[in-house]
């Protein structure tokens, strides 16, 4: 499944998350928020300040999309929230991993 972020609408903060846009099988646009805890414990985020933030979910981008490529059929009305939980699966033992 191919899932990339809308060329359209590029990634901002909103309430201390990053919200960004993707297009899954070029069709669908769909809204994701990934949270500030998972990109300061798990992509090295160096404070919680608007720029760090999307500095690290731009370090990040390829690992976020393919979370958000395997979330996409969450039902939700609106946005996808991308936690903790969705990335530790990922990361098992390695380092700052919560597992």
């Amino acid at each position: 499944m191919s899932t990339e972020i809308a060329n359209q609408k590029p990634p901002t903060v909103v309430n201390g998350a990053v919200r960004f846009t993707a297009l899954v099988e070029g069709r669908t646009n769909q809204e994701f928020e990934v949270s500030s805890d998972v990109l300061v414990e798990h992509f090295g985020a160096a404070s919680r300040s608007d720029d760090d933030l999307v500095e690290a979910f731009r370090k990040g981008k390829a690992e976020i999309m393919a979370v958000a490529a395997q979330s996409v059929n969450t039902p939700a009305n609106g946005t996808i929230a991308l936690g903790t939980g969705d990335f530790s699966e990922l990361t098992a033992g390695k380092p700052g991993s919560s597992s």
